[in-house]
């Protein structure tokens, strides 16, 4: 298991738990077997590598590096900035890890002050739509 988060949802006793994990498809079944053994799973999707899987890194910068080389490269790597205090700004990307990655090695250096990403993320829904009736 390469990383894993666990979220709130908009359904109130329901909680996401996402695994990031390399399974070689001969054992994926009882792998996701052996997972509903330790957790009550209400659904399982799997995924290939990459395929619509995301994560947002955040990249905290001194205001000296908001010149217009940064905003060119924001807009090259699909990044927006996130927010702005006195001392600091904070710009936001969505993408793989390589993505991310590429981005932090060409802000690194004295301006960037801190990098954090979130977990996996998938652009769906738990539940299909039809069945959120009430």
């Amino acid at each position: 298991v390469r990383s894993m988060n666990v979220s709130r949802t908009d359904i109130s006793d329901l909680v996401m738990v996402t695994l990031e994990a390399v399974v070689p498809e001969s054992v994926l079944t009882s792998f996701t077997e052996k997972i509903k053994k330790i957790v009550e799973v209400y659904a399982v999707t799997v995924y290939t590598a990459g395929e619509g899987l995301k994560k947002t890194g955040f990249y905290r910068l001194s205001m000296e590096a908001l010149n217009p080389k940064l905003w060119a490269l924001m807009a090259k790597y699909g990044a927006a900035l996130s927010s702005m205090g006195d001392e600091s700004l904070v710009i936001s990307k969505t993408g793989g890890d390589g993505d991310l990655a590429e981005l932090y090695s060409l802000l690194e250096g004295p301006h960037l002050l801190g990098f954090c990403k979130s977990g996996l993320i998938v652009e769906e829904s738990l539940v299909p739509f039809d069945e959120l009736g009430g």
